[in-house]
């Protein structure tokens, strides 16, 4: 079986999943690792890349979109406020304000904002704030800071985006791989009924397998903003629990072709 093929059974062939959880460890861990990273690819790197791409790139986002920036060691100035939204994150340099106040943190997400005496990184979940820091602005900013400075920091702002993605896959891994291992119990049940004789690792797999393009589906959705989340996600998780059931129907023993 090729790589393209496992792809192909994992996401539309449950007939197929007992082929697939009977193959080499290693084939398994790779498809996990793809799916994690396709997941990080369509809700980070393509709405990040996009957004960047809108400004003309980074360094003409700095030196000509923005407007001039400049910190004199007191306080920082920028003729006009600057927002930037980037996934989850929002970029926000506000000179008005010495810190920026809660009223511009308008909806859930991580906020970096800068104004004029502190540096603001919040994160809000559900309306609640989970983290608030702020920071006095000469503890991160040195004196002459300028929209210069900033583009010659365009190269670590790439690698800082790039572990951003490794750490969005990273967080599927823990969001998806723990809904897989709770699931699988249930199943693991459904597995010792049936004497369809699967280890629990095997069970694991047939559901993450199951969950694959449920996950694919939602995260899509909610990247292109095309229709309800709560909708789509309701429509996968049936689609899912298809996919696991159907999966072990067709591993019992006397309906194994």
């Amino acid at each position: 079986m090729t790589f393209s093929e496992q792809i192909w059974y994992g996401l539309f062939k449950p007939s197929k999943y007992k082929e697939l959880v009977e193959s080499r460890k290693s084939r398994s861990v790779l498809y996990i690792l793809v799916i994690l990273l396709v997941l990080g690819l369509v809700t980070f790197v393509v709405p990040t890349a996009a957004i960047i791409t809108g400004f003309g790139g980074m360094n003409k986002l700095f030196s000509e979109t923005m407007a001039p920036v400049a910190y004199d060691g007191n306080q920082l100035t920028i003729e006009e406020p600057f927002r930037m939204n980037v996934a989850d994150t929002v970029f926000i340099l506000d000179s008005t304000y010495y810190t920026v106040p809660d009223k511009e943190l308008e909806r859930d997400g991580t906020y970096i904002a800068v104004g004029s005496k502190n540096v603001r990184m919040t994160t809000i979940i559900g309306g609640e704030k989970w983290m608030d820091n702020i920071t006095p602005i000469e503890q991160v900013l040195a004196p002459g800071f300028s929209n210069d400075s900033l583009v010659d920091m365009v190269p670590a702002i790439y690698v800082s985006l790039f572990l951003c993605y490794l750490i969005m896959c990273l967080l599927y891994f823990v969001k998806y791989g723990f809904l897989a291992l709770i699931l699988s119990f249930i199943i693991n049940s459904m597995n010792k009924q049936m004497e369809i004789g699967l280890s629990f690792g095997q069970v694991y797999m047939v559901c993450f397998y199951g969950m694959s393009l449920g996950m694919l589906l939602t995260n899509f959705n909610i990247a292109m903003g095309l229709i309800s989340p709560m909708l789509v996600s309701t429509v996968t998780v049936f689609v899912s629990m298809n996919f696991i059931t159907m999966a072990m129907v067709s591993m019992r023993k006397g309906n194994q072709v």
